[in-house]
């Protein structure tokens, strides 16, 4: 059955300005992601009825289509930006409005909490989700700025920074006179140069390999929690790259980012003897998994968070949450909080403000 919607349907326009909306505020054209069923139901429609059908078959390109209710695993798309423009002409309206449409959905989705502060955030893998957080960045901003979140914060190299910290942090334990674990105190020069100019060494490193800044930025962050750099086709690093295996190579013999991998090698080798760990076969102990390694980020990432959630609430500051940063309506007395952080977690932070 060939199904054609009624384009001069009020109730049709409203279904169609919804769902371009969220498809092309939050699913991206060039990389795909996974997406729930229910998920994708909110904003489009049950798929039993005919024209949630014709908006997922004009708004998404299923690029993954396994799926498992076991694992949780979600089919993966991106977003069709052909099908967006098809639609958009059928409202008679073409892409320079299409940032309009996106606000204005997002806008009216998420009106309440944006007006309370009062944001039902999901609790899950010792992170706060919202599903306001998946939209694109000039999207998010646009629609806190208009609900009066004017001040913008991130945590600088929160992921880098914590992990380097807290192998400082580790306790000296000793069974017998066998040292088991304890403070990492070494210098690490190119971690440290990291830290100090990151912006910098991405695009230097962007510049020698050609590849995009953004995806240098994934690179290092998938190296710190333990991503092999390996031609190997399961690897998350291949699939960033899409297979290029010059690229790859390239990376492999690049000299920083050589010392890199070592310095971040150095600082789990000290946080490791802290971690559960399981044993395989003749009672060998299994290597440490990314996953594991992203929920000890996660956990430290958790605790800083705390604090910030806890300062803004006290200073009755109206705020909307993501994992190492937030947005809110009064500016923030940075001082204040860096030094209740440091005196409640122990982790020396800086702070990004827009």
């Amino acid at each position: 059955m060939t199904y054609t919607p009624n384009f001069s349907d009020p109730r049709v326009q409203r279904r169609i300005r919804r769902a371009i909306g969220f498809a092309s505020g939050a699913v991206n054209p060039n990389r795909s992601r996974p997406w729930s069923t229910r998920y994708i139901d909110k904003w489009f429609g049950s798929q039993r009825n005919d024209l949630s059908r014709y908006l997922r078959e004009q708004l998404l390109i299923v690029t993954d289509n396994h799926w498992n209710k076991d694992n949780g695993k979600c089919k993966e798309y991106r977003l069709n930006t052909a099908g967006v423009n098809h639609l958009l002409a059928q409202l008679d309206q073409d892409n320079t409005q299409l940032h309009h449409i996106v606000v204005e959905v997002t806008q009216t989705e998420y009106t309440e909490e944006l007006q309370s502060g009062n944001f039902a955030y999901n609790d899950k893998s010792s992170r706060l989700w919202h599903p306001l957080q998946n939209f694109r960045r000039a999207i998010k901003l646009d629609v806190l700025n208009h609900a009066g979140y004017q001040y913008h914060y991130d945590i600088e190299c929160c992921a880098m920074t914590l992990i380097h910290q807290y192998s400082q942090q580790i306790p000296e334990v000793m069974q017998g006179k066998k040292w088991q674990q304890g403070p990492m105190d070494l210098y690490l020069f190119a971690l440290r140069d990291y830290l100090r100019d990151r912006t910098g060494i991405r695009n230097q490193l962007a510049q020698d390999t050609a590849i995009e800044p953004e995806t240098i930025k994934r690179i290092i962050n998938a190296l710190l929690a333990g991503a092999r750099l390996s031609a190997n086709p399961t690897t998350e690093i291949y699939r960033l790259l899409q297979g290029d295996v010059a690229r790859i190579r390239f990376l492999q013999q690049h000299e920083y980012l050589t010392q890199l991998r070592a310095d971040i090698k150095t600082c789990w080798d000290y946080i490791k003897p802290t971690m559960s760990r399981r044993t395989g076969h003749h009672n060998r102990l299994i290597p440490i998994s990314s996953r594991q390694k992203w929920g000890v980020y996660f956990d430290l990432e958790r605790q800083v968070l705390n604090e910030i959630r806890a300062f803004l609430c006290e200073t009755h500051n109206r705020h909307f949450l993501e994992h190492d940063g937030w947005s809110c309506a009064d500016p923030v007395d940075l001082e204040t909080l860096r030094e209740r952080i440091k005196e409640n977690t122990g982790f020396r932070l800086e702070f990004e403000s827009k």
